[in-house]
């Protein structure tokens, strides 16, 4: 057996609420990754970011498959919006930079309007409610612009595209900021929602995306699922193909 410790960092980034009930969610998930292998592990999270150190017979195994699950954090420009709707020239995405300070980069209003409303000269907060976004919502982002300190991204075409595609279907949606997915789906049950969410999306480790049936409203299934999830944040995407359809 390896000795010493292997890290990775992986592009997962934890919601403060996550970190101050404890680490059981986190831990939750990564179990059913390490099932089979010879392999101690262990997880902190540096500025939100999920770190996980292992050794071990299976130590490189083990966050092999993380890596290619969640991706490692320089392997991949993933980013999580943060302080959505704080300032109106855009929106701010953690993509990791905490060296030698964290810095978030700039997603600029201009590229938001041209990106997701079509070039409408809407605002950034808008923008935001339209397409179901929030903090701790996972996005792929390219680098457009480094300039000094400061760094400006739009989202890649994965990340786009997919926002795009739910506005073209007929499902609103419940996007579940804090939450495994186990949790969630035993939250659904219990709340006997079986019947008005369909699915359910892992947009990221702890980021959850309930989907609801056609002639289900998502601030309904806010309503009866919101005391349950005390600290879980909870933001409704209304489609507009049903309003188009209407």
């Amino acid at each position: 057996m390896a000795e010493g410790w292997l890290t990775a960092t992986l592009a997962e980034k934890i919601p403060e609420p996550v970190l101050n009930r404890g680490p059981k969610p986190v831990w939750n998930v990564l179990s059913r990754e390490a099932q089979g292998l010879r392999v101690d592990w262990e997880i902190a999270a540096p500025q939100q970011w999920l770190q996980v150190r292992a050794r071990g017979e299976d130590a490189e195994t083990f966050l092999n498959l993380l890596r290619e699950k969640f991706g490692e954090r320089w392997d991949v420009r993933k980013g999580f919006i943060t302080g959505s709707g704080r300032v109106g020239f855009g929106v701010y995405i953690d993509i990791g930079i905490l060296e030698p300070a964290r810095k978030d980069a700039l997603y600029p209003l201009h590229r938001m309007r041209a990106q997701l409303s079509d070039g409408a000269s809407k605002s950034s907060r808008e923008i935001l409610a339209e397409n179901g976004l929030a903090d701790y919502f996972p996005v792929d982002v390219i680098v457009t612009e480094l300039q000094g300190e400061n760094v400006t991204v739009e989202l890649a075409d994965r990340t786009r595209d997919q926002l795009i595609w739910w506005r073209k279907l007929l499902f609103d949606r419940v996007i579940a900021a804090g939450i495994d997915r186990d949790y969630a789906e035993k939250t659904v049950h219990s709340a006997n929602l079986g019947l008005d969410v369909i699915k359910i999306e892992t947009l990221s480790l702890l980021v959850q995306c309930l989907v609801c049936k056609f002639d289900t409203d998502a601030p309904g299934v806010i309503a009866k699922i919101g005391n349950r999830l005390r600290g879980v944040q909870l933001t409704s995407f209304r489609t507009p193909a049903k309003v188009a359809l209407a």
